[in-house]
């Protein structure tokens, strides 16, 4: 049977002051009054049901859960003691996949990215399910075609062209390759040869695979956390289990399935995904995905009144609606504010928001 894993673990410190430790970007209404958790948890729809759907999050965040998924059941939300990044999030949810579906498909997906449009999102997991049912061993991965040189997001560099059934039947819609390498974040040179060249992907953390089969490589190449994710499974069904998971899941690594898993194994393919992606790691990602939403001097302005004067390229964002901005002769700012705090910053210092917010911690 297959069923959704939503990571939503992260804090998105960068989205300050809307993001913050007790609201995190994963419930922020970015885009049409919706949540992205939510906007995540249903991009799948008609594809999967939504009780097949489960939510990984942190024991603080699980309310959170609840309020912007009204319609997820309760026992579809897994929580974490303590974060541990991806490789023990989903090892944690695959042992709970297998308890009662051996054979379980999963797909992998973070609460706090874009996706659009979600008819083509639904049609590439479907492709990707479809060589996971060809050869079960395989590990699928999402490797967004990039529409721009972004040093945003890491990337995955292409090998050979598959072209076994399943690919040749879907050679209309994308490809399918073997994967050579994974890349972290490049600078703006990097960046352009990687987007030149024509062998890159974004790498946007969508996966697709066997429950069994990830918790085996996941045993394999990380054998410490495969023990302590066996000790846990024993305790379902008992009333053990929190207790045990408080005592087993803090002793993992913290440590990404990339580096966990990914990279070691030679089973893992890449699909050429035409859906447009963003992780919505900053502010900037806004004039992004409202893409045809900007005034004629190309500020983008939400939930407030501004009046803006030889000013330019501005993102201006606030929820006090009682309270206009006043912009004059300054451009390419970020200006946001809510109820826990204000930001003023360049777009091009965007990447000092986390050290800046830091120190006020």
């Amino acid at each position: 049977m297959l069923h959704v894993i939503i990571m939503a673990g992260g804090h998105g410190t960068r989205l300050w002051p809307e993001s913050h430790k007790e609201r995190p970007k994963q419930f922020l209404t970015l885009k049409d009054g919706r949540p992205l958790i939510l906007e995540a948890a249903e991009s799948l729809d008609g594809l999967v049901a939504r009780e097949q759907i489960y939510v990984v999050t942190g024991e603080s965040m699980a309310p959170l859960v609840r309020e912007s998924v009204p319609w997820l059941p309760e026992r579809n939300i897994i929580t974490e003691p303590v974060g541990r990044n991806t490789a023990p999030c989903i090892g944690l949810a695959a042992i709970h996949l297998l308890r009662h579906d051996p054979d379980a498909t999963m797909v992998v997906l973070s609460a706090d990215h874009w996706i659009e449009p979600h008819s083509v999102f639904c049609d590439t997991v479907q492709f990707a399910i479809n060589l996971v049912e060809e050869l079960p061993e395989r590990l699928v991965t999402l490797s967004v075609r990039p529409t721009g040189v972004s040093t945003s997001y890491g990337y995955i560099e292409r090998a050979e062209k598959i072209n076994s059934h399943v690919c040749q039947k879907w050679s209309h819609f994308a490809n399918t390759y073997e994967v050579s390498r994974f890349h972290e974040k490049p600078d703006r040179q990097t960046a352009e040869q990687f987007v030149k060249s024509g062998c890159f992907g974004w790498n946007a953390g969508i996966f697709v695979w066997k429950a069994r089969r990830i918790f085996d490589l996941i045993a394999k190449y990380q054998p410490e956390i495969g023990r302590h994710l066996e000790k846990i499974a024993t305790a379902f069904e008992t009333e053990t289990y929190e207790s045990v998971l408080a005592q087993e899941f803090p002793q993992m690594q913290a440590i990404s399935i990339d580096y966990a898993v990914l990279e070691k194994t030679d089973s893992l393919v890449c699909i050429d995904a035409p859906f447009r992606w963003d992780d919505v790691g900053t502010w900037q990602a806004l004039d992004r995905i409202h893409q045809g939403k900007h005034d004629a001097a190309g500020n983008l302005i939400e939930n407030v009144r501004v009046d803006a004067v030889n000013s330019h390229n501005n993102i201006v964002r606030s929820f006090d609606q009682q309270k206009s901005i006043v912009l004059v002769g300054v451009d390419n700012l970020i200006i946001v504010q809510s109820e826990h705090g204000t930001l003023i910053a360049d777009k091009s210092q965007e990447e000092s928001i986390r050290r800046a917010i830091a120190e006020l911690e």
